[in-house]
């Protein structure tokens, strides 16, 4: 196959072709964490709008713990 293009032509398209793919990458890389951050401050929104739960140590096996060893009866 002939070509009209020197070696030096062929270099230059070449690094412009590499150029233009970085900075492709570099908007989806971009794109993509925007996407993200805005995914978790929705997800934080979320959170932060639901009343708080509480935050004690049950002792006895009603609330949320219901798995706890009941110590009612030591009480």
């Amino acid at each position: 196959m002939k070509t009209d293009l020197n070696h030096d032509q062929i270099a230059m398209h070449i690094e412009h072709a590499r150029n233009e793919r970085s900075i492709a990458l570099g908007r989806l890389i971009a794109m993509t964490l925007h996407k993200l951050f805005d995914w978790i401050e929705r997800g934080t929104n979320n959170t932060q709008a639901k009343p708080a739960q509480q935050a004690g140590y049950h002792l006895n096996s009603e609330g949320r713990h219901t798995n706890s060893f009941d110590t009612s009866a030591f009480v």
